[in-house]
Order: structure tokens, then C-alpha cells, then sequence
């Protein structure tokens, strides 16, 4: 399993856990365990709330 070092201030690495339409990928998909996927939720609404990612996509 690979492992990932999840930050908000790398938005390009964290577009790829988020749908086209802004929501947060699944466990399922990721294939993530439970509290990387709690880690990687957090780190993508602080990205949201800085605006480094939009919180929709589609306009």
C-alpha cells in the first residue's frame, strides 16, 4: 500500500481524491484505510476554506 503524506498546501495532489462536480472520493474508490481517509478529508476542507480548492467545480 502506498503511502501518502496529505497536506492542503498540495492542492494538485489532492484534486485527484475529488470529483469533478467538488466532493470527496469514497473509501471504496481511494482505497484508502479509515484514518487516512479521515486525514484526507480534513486536509481537503482546509484547502476549500483557503481557498486552494473550490468547494464546487461546476459553475
Amino acid at each position: 500500500m502506498k503511502t501518502y503524506n496529505f497536506s492542503y498546501k498540495k492542492a494538485e495532489e489532492l484534486k485527484r481524491f475529488v470529483t469533478a462536480q467538488g466532493a470527496i472520493l469514497p473509501r471504496t474508490k481511494t482505497g484508502l484505510t479509515a484514518k487516512m481517509q479521515k486525514k484526507l478529508a480534513r486536509e481537503v476542507k482546509r484547502a476549500r476554506h483557503l481557498a486552494l480548492l473550490p468547494f464546487t467545480q461546476t459553475i
